[in-house]
């Protein structure tokens, strides 16, 4: 057997029929292999187009992402209760609660 110098670079004296029907082996193994893995993982493949259902812990978890980000950033009843303590002259700061977080966050951050 020799390798041809011409430009396809074929196998002179090989026969080769067999190579074209071993490649679409391949491809149908790989393809009833798809198919197994997206059935287990709960997905309908359909010939010619793929087609998901999604879980219902993903609907789960985007019902909640949806509600956390309908909720307000700012809770009103808290900031007002806040207001009303500092304007009676009743809120009182915890100064050394105050420095204990100051100190944890600054070694959290890595600073010093």
């Amino acid at each position: 057997m020799r390798v041809s110098q011409t430009g396809n670079n074929q196998i002179q004296g090989a026969d080769t029929t067999g190579v074209s029907g071993a490649k679409q082996a391949q491809r149908t193994k790989t393809a009833e292999a798809a198919q197994k893995a997206a059935a287990a993982a709960g997905a309908v493949a359909t010939e010619g187009a793929a087609r998901t259902e999604i879980s219902g812990r993903a609907k789960e978890l985007a019902k909640a992402k949806e509600l956390a980000n309908a909720a307000p950033d700012v809770r009103e009843e808290r900031v007002a209760a806040l207001k009303a303590k500092i304007a009676a002259g009743k809120y009182k700061v915890d100064a050394d609660a105050v420095a204990d977080r100051m100190v944890d966050e600054h070694l959290k951050a890595g600073i010093g």
